[in-house]
C-alpha cells in the first residue's frame, strides 16, 4: 500500500492543533496511575478525619499509615466507605511495589464488595488484582481477573469500564504473542467504548489492533489502524506515540523517506512530552536513518537516547537502546556490539522479559566462541523452549478461562432461568387467584352499582312524583278551590255582612298562597331569578331580606331534583318565618366548597327551643327533603335569639 506524504502531514497537524493549547484531561479512574476518587457523603468522624489526612500528605508510605488508622476506625463491614479505603490502600501499596499487601487488600476489597452487594467495587477488585499480576508478570492471572471484571461491568451496564478491561485483556494477549486473540479482544472493546464515546479507550483499542497487525506482518492494515488511533487521540503525547508507531511500520516496509519525515516532525515536538518519549523518538529517528543508509554515523544520537533512559531509569527504553546499539555496532565494532548485547541481556533478565532475553542471546551466540558460545546457546535453547511452552500454555489458558467462565455463567443463567420459571409458575398461580378475586370484586361492584343506580333512580322518581303531586295539587287548588271561593264571594256580596266577606277574602288569599307555594318550578336558566322572586315575595313587608353569593354558584352543575329541594326548603323557611316569627332581618348566604353547596339561613326572630323546631311538621318536611338528596341540615336556635340554619347539598 502506498502511504503518501500528503496523508501523513494532516494527521500530524491535527495532533499539533488539538493540543497546542494547554488542555488537561482527567484520567479514567481505572488507569493504573490514578487514585480512586469515589467520595462518601460528608461525615464528621475519625474515619473521615484520617481519610482526609491520607489525601493531604504526599508520600505513599505516609498515606498508607493514615489509611490504616481510617480502616481501624470503620465501625462495621456495612459501612460503604470501607471499599473506598481499601481501594486507596491497594493503589498506594502498588506504588511502593508491596504487591503481597496489594493482593491481600484486593481480596479483602472483593469480599467486602460481595458482602455489601456492591457489584461496581467487586469488579474494581478484580481489576486491581489484574493490575498487580501484570506487575508480577503472571499473564494468566492478568487475563483471568480482567475477564471476571469484564463480566461484572457488563452486568451493571458500565460500557466504558467493560471496554477498558477488554482493551487490557488485548494487551495481555499481545504480551504472550497471542496476536489473533489480542486483535479479537481489542475489536470487541470498541463495541463498548464507542457506545460510551470514550476517545482515550477507543484510541488505545485501535493502537492494540495495529500492534497485532504489525506483529503478524499485515503492515498496510497496521497503518490504517494507527490512523484510527490517531483520529481518536485526545492528547499530544498519545498522538506523537501513534505517529512514531506508524513510522516504524513504514520502516518495516522499507519506506524510509516517509518514516524519517514523520519522525523528524515528532522529534521537533518532543520538547513538550516526557523524557522517556523524547528518548524513544530520538532513538527511532537515528535508527531509521541508519536502516536507510548504513554508512552514516548515528552512534552519538543512539548514545544520547541511552543516556536519557539511564538518567530516568527507563528499563523498557534501555532494552531498545542496547538492542539498537548492539545491531549498529555489529558491522563496525564487534566488541562494542557484544558489550551492548550483554547489557541488553542484563536488563531483559532484570525485567523478566524472555522475548528480550532471546534477542540478546541470539546476538551473543553470533558474537561469541568457545565456552561462551556453548553457555549462550544453552541459555537460548532453554529460554526459547520455556517461552514457547509458556506462550502456548498462556494462549490455551486464556481460551480455557473464557470457556470455564462462560460455562459457569451458563450454569448460573440456567439456575436463574429455573428460578425464574418457578417464580413464573408461582406468579401465574397468584395471578389466577388475583383474577378470581378481581372477578368477584367486579361482580360485587357491578351488583352494588346496579343496586345504587336503581335505588338512586327510585329516589329520583319518588322526588319527581312528589314534585308532580305538589304541582298537581297546586293547580287544583288554584283552578278549582280558589276559583270556587272567589265565585262564592261574588254571589254573597249583596247579602253577606262585611265580616263574612273579609273572612272569605282571607281564605281566598291563603288558598292562593298555598297554590303559589306548590306551583311549577323553572329549573332552567331562569331558576335563580325565579328563586329570588319567590323569596322576596315571601318576605314580610316590614322585614329586610339580604341574599348573597347566589351568583358564585354554577347552577348549571346542580341537578334538577336538588334545585327543586333548595327551592322548596327556602320557601318553607320563609313561610315559617312569616307565620311564627317577628323577624325584621333575614339573611340567606350561598357559598361552595369542593364537595358541597352551602346555604346559611339566619333571622332575628323570636326563635324557639330546638325540640319544638324539630317537632313541627314544616321543618320536619324540610329535613326530609334535605335527606332525600343526601344533604345535611343543622339548626341553631334559642328562644328570643332567632334561628340559624346551615344546609349542605352535595355537588
Amino acid at each position: 500500500m502506498k502511504f503518501p506524504h500528503l496523508l501523513i502531514c494532516p494527521y500530524f497537524l491535527l495532533a499539533t492543533l488539538l493540543f497546542s493549547c494547554n488542555s488537561n484531561q482527567k484520567e479514567n479512574s481505572l488507569n493504573d496511575n490514578t487514585e480512586s476518587t469515589s467520595l462518601q457523603s460528608p461525615r464528621k468522624d475519625s474515619v473521615t478525619f484520617y481519610f482526609d489526612q491520607a489525601k493531604s500528605v504526599k508520600g505513599a508510605q505516609e498515606k498508607i499509615v493514615f489509611l490504616n488508622k481510617a480502616l481501624a476506625a470503620v465501625p462495621n463491614e456495612n459501612d460503604t466507605i470501607l471499599t473506598n479505603l481499601l481501594d486507596f490502600k491497594i493503589y498506594y501499596h502498588n506504588q511502593i511495589k508491596e504487591y503481597d499487601s496489594s493482593l491481600y487488600f484486593s481480596d479483602k476489597l472483593l469480599n467486602t464488595a460481595k458482602f455489601q452487594k456492591d457489584t461496581s467495587y467487586e469488579a474494581m477488585a478484580y481489576y486491581r488484582k489484574a493490575t498487580i499480576h501484570k506487575y508480577l508478570k503472571v499473564e494468566e492471572k492478568v487475563f483471568e481477573n480482567h475477564y471476571r471484571a469484564l463480566q461484572l461491568y457488563l452486568k451493571i451496564n458500565d460500557s466504558a469500564k467493560a471496554g477498558k478491561n477488554l482493551s487490557d485483556m488485548s494487551l495481555s494477549q499481545g504480551r504472550v504473542m497471542d496476536y489473533t486473540g489480542s486483535q479479537e479482544s481489542a475489536t470487541e472493546s470498541l463495541k463498548y467504548l464507542n457506545k460510551y464515546k470514550d476517545s482515550i479507550g477507543i484510541s488505545s483499542a485501535y493502537n492494540n489492533i495495529a500492534i497485532a497487525y504489525r506483529q503478524q506482518g499485515f503492515h498496510d492494515d497496521a497503518i490504517k489502524e494507527y490512523q484510527n488511533a490517531l483520529r481518536y487521540s485526545t492528547n499530544l503525547a498519545d498522538s506523537l506515540s501513534h505517529l512514531n508507531n506508524m513510522a516504524l511500520v513504514l520502516g518495516d516496509q522499507k519506506k524510509f523517506e516517509e518514516a524519517i519525515r514523520i519522525l523528524q516532525q515528532i522529534v521537533l515536538k518532543s520538547s513538550t512530552v516526557n523524557e522517556s518519549s523524547k528518548a524513544r523518538f530520538l532513538n527511532n529517528l537515528a535508527y531509521t536513518k541508519w536502516l536507510r543508509d548504513s554508512t552514516i554515523d548515528i552512534a552519538k544520537d543512539l548514545q544520547e537516547a541511552k543516556e536519557i533512559r539511564l538518567k530516568i531509569d527507563d528499563k523498557p527504553g534501555l532494552l531498545s537502546s542496547y538492542n539498537d546499539l548492539s545491531v549498529y555496532f555489529l558491522t563496525k565494532d564487534k566488541n562494542q556490539a557484544k558489550i551492548f548485547a550483554k547489557e541488553h541481556l542484563n536488563v531483559a533478565t532484570e525485567l523478566n522479559s524472555e522475548s528480550a532475553q532471546l534477542r540478546a542471546l541470539k546476538r551473543l551466540v553470533r558474537l561469541s566462541s568457545g565456552e561462551e558460545l556453548r553457555k549462550y546457546s544453552e541459555e537460548y535453547f532453554l529460554i526459547n523452549e520455556d517461552l514457547n511452552e509458556s506462550n502456548l500454555k498462556a494462549k490455551n489458558t486464556f481460551a480455557k478461562i473464557k470457556y470455564d467462565e462462560e460455562q459457569k455463567e451458563k450454569e448460573i443463567n440456567n439456575l436463574e432461568a429455573e428460578t425464574v420459571r418457578q417464580q413464573l409458575e408461582t406468579k401465574q398461580l397468584e395471578d389466577q387467584m388475583l383474577i378470581m378475586f378481581l372477578g368477584s370484586l367486579l361482580i360485587l361492584s357491578i351488583g352494588g352499582f346496579i343496586l345504587y343506580y336503581f335505588k338512586h333512580k327510585h329516589k329520583k322518581e319518588k322526588l319527581q312524583e312528589v314534585y308532580i303531586t305538589e304541582t298537581r295539587i297546586s293547580k287544583k287548588i288554584h283552578d278549582e278551590l280558589a276559583n270556587d271561593i272567589y265565585n262564592m264571594m261574588g254571589s254573597l256580596e249583596p247579602i253577606a255582612s262585611p265580616d263574612v266577606l273579609d273572612n272569605l277574602a282571607s281564605i281566598y288569599s291563603r288558598t292562593r298562597d298555598i297554590s303559589r307555594a306548590n306551583s311549577d318550578i323553572d329549573t332552567g336558566e331562569n331558576y335563580i331569578a325565579h328563586l329570588l322572586s319567590i323569596l322576596s315575595n315571601a318576605a314580610p313587608a316590614n322585614a329586610k331580606l339580604i341574599i348573597k353569593g347566589e351568583n358564585s354558584i354554577n347552577w348549571k352543575n346542580i341537578s334538577e331534583e336538588k334545585k327543586i329541594v333548595i327551592y322548596r326548603v327556602l320557601q318553607e323557611f320563609m313561610v315559617n318565618m312569616k307565620k311564627h316569627s317577628t323577624a325584621s332581618f333575614v339573611a340567606i348566604i350561598f357559598s361552595k366548597t369542593e364537595k358541597f353547596l352551602n346555604i346559611d339561613y339566619s333571622d332575628n326572630g323570636q326563635g324557639s327551643e330546638l325540640s319544638t323546631i324539630k317537632s313541627g311538621n314544616g321543618l320536619k318536611n324540610v329535613e326530609n327533603r334535605i335527606i332525600s338528596v343526601n344533604g345535611k341540615l343543622n339548626f341553631e336556635t334559642e328562644k328570643g335569639k332567632g334561628l340559624k340554619t346551615n344546609i349542605q347539598i352535595p355537588i
